[in-house]
Parts: structure tokens; sequence; C-alpha cells
């Protein structure tokens, strides 16, 4: 599986995952895995530990006590990390595609909301945006769109919101074509892309 080919692990608790590995991979081999332990107080003071970790590393595994990474749990900032120095970050197959989204965000996973479909009509999209954005400082906003309407969509985000707004575009999430990427909105104004007719997660917050 996945995490047998990790050796290369970013945890809460390493007691608590030790034990977990050990009862996916009964032969795993403690020589050849590192376990690193987040100080979920003061994570930013390993920013350097935890970008050096990912750039010796071919693949580095995020690991929650229990539930699942970033969700009510720490771990974004990691993702965020990662984001940053353009680590690709893939979430492993979990309850639902809203759900993996924000795991794979970097955004705030202690608050959050889903709202579905923002509305079709352009200025009533716009003012729904505009709206979201008011809020997502304090809690992080995901919705979607139909396939056809995503670049109409990507479009007005651009447009409408403010340049360091987080803005998160997760298309084709477990597919072949899978593609997860949270970056400012000034940076996506500069190296826009096309997302096609495939289905889209977007999220924005702080």
């Amino acid at each position: 599986n996945q995490i047998s080919k990790i050796q290369c692990f970013i945890v809460e608790n390493a007691k608590v995952s030790r034990h977990f590995l050990k009862q996916v991979n009964p032969k795993i081999i403690w020589d050849n895995v590192l376990i690193f332990e987040m100080d979920k107080h003061q994570i930013q003071s390993q920013n350097n530990e935890i970008l050096n970790l990912m750039k010796q590393h071919r693949l580095v595994g995020l690991m929650s006590d229990a539930g699942l990474p970033c969700i009510a749990d720490p771990g974004n900032h990691v993702v965020r990390i990662a984001h940053e120095n353009g680590i690709t970050v893939k979430p492993l197959i979990g309850p639902s595609s809203i759900i993996l989204a924000l795991i794979a965000s970097g955004l705030n996973g202690q608050s959050f909301k889903f709202h579905g479909y923002l509305p079709s009509k352009p200025e009533e999209r716009k003012q729904s945006i505009s709206a979201l954005e008011k809020i997502c400082k304090e809690s992080t906003q995901l919705f979607i769109e139909a396939p056809y309407r995503n670049e109409a969509m990507f479009s007005d985000l651009l447009k409408t919101l403010s340049p360091e707004t987080r803005l998160l575009i997760a298309s084709d999430i477990c597919g072949e074509n899978e593609y997860i990427l949270c970056k400012t909105v000034k940076w996506w104004r500069e190296y826009p892309i096309q997302i096609g007719k495939i289905p889209c997660m977007f999220a924005i917050g702080a």
C-alpha cells in the first residue's frame, strides 16, 4: 500500500503513530522510517525543519492521531509549506471530495463551511463571492460549480477577490489528472490555468 512506501512521517504524536504504522505494516523496519513530531502549539518554529524533510524525502506522510489531518486537527500549516515551495500535495482516499480538498488546501480546517453551488448569474455570483470573502478569514469557504461553468467561476474569482486572499483549485480529485493547488489570488492572476469541464472544488481563505 501507499503508506508502506513512505519513509518519513510528520505526526501529531509519535507513540500513537508508531502503533498505527505497526498495525498497517507488521514488517516495518524502524531504522528506515523517520517520525517527526509536530509541536502543535509552536509549529511555525519548525518551518525550516519541516521544509528540509520535504526536500530530503521523495514521499512525506502527514498523520493525525484520529480522524483526518487538517480537519479540526493540526497539519494545515505543513500542507501550506508544501504549496509555497512547489511540493505536490496528495490526499489519500477519504470520505468525500469536500474533505479531501480541505485536507490538501492548507487553509483553516478548524472552522469551515461548504456552500454547494453559488448563483449561476454573473452579477449574483460576484456578489456571493464578495460576501464569502468577508468571512473567509475566520472560516474557510468551500463551493463547487457545474463543470461547464468552471472557467466562468475561476474568472469571476480572480476579478472579484482581493490579491492576498488564498484560492484553492482542486480538480479531478483522486483521478488520473488530479490537480490541487492553493495560492494567493495575486499568484493565480500571474499564472492562470485552464480548468476544463471536469469536477472541481473551490475554496477561499486567509
